[in-house]
């Protein structure tokens, strides 16, 4: 969610600043974000979830986030992590067993240097609906 937000934020500054692609902007702030990741905390840099959360976020703050909505921010994520997302139990996660409890200072279970999603139908990195557990 730390991902989600900051780029959210990101994305929402560029397009009040009248950027042309918003969340191409955001996004390749977080690449760069990575990149030096990679050198200054190489356990954390590219963890599968990062640059997906990141693109996911700066869409949420271009297409979908409205303040002057009768709906508070809450309900507004809420709706776009449940009905655009697909968001669920994170029980049904294919990898939920092997979630860390905590900052274990190793490097993620499996790296994702793309906005693709992994952990997903297939587990091939395609988009999809996440799988459930048998």
């Amino acid at each position: 969610m730390t991902h989600f937000l900051f780029y959210a934020g990101a994305a929402y500054n560029y397009k009040q600043d009248g950027s042309k692609n918003p969340i191409g902007e955001a996004v390749q702030d977080g690449y760069r974000q990575e990149a030096s990741d990679g050198f200054f905390a190489p356990h954390s840099a590219y963890s599968y979830e990062d640059l997906p959360s990141d693109k996911f976020g700066a869409d949420f703050a271009v297409n979908f986030f409205d303040p002057n909505s009768d709906l508070t921010f809450a309900e507004q994520l809420e709706s776009y992590l449940v009905n655009k997302l697909g968001a669920t139990d994170p029980s049904n996660a294919p990898n939920y067993d092997n979630l860390p409890t905590s900052d274990n200072q190793k490097k993620p279970t499996r790296q994702n240097v793309t906005t693709t999603p992994v952990y997903v139908d297939g587990d091939d990195g395609t988009v999809g609906q996440p799988r459930k557990k048998p």
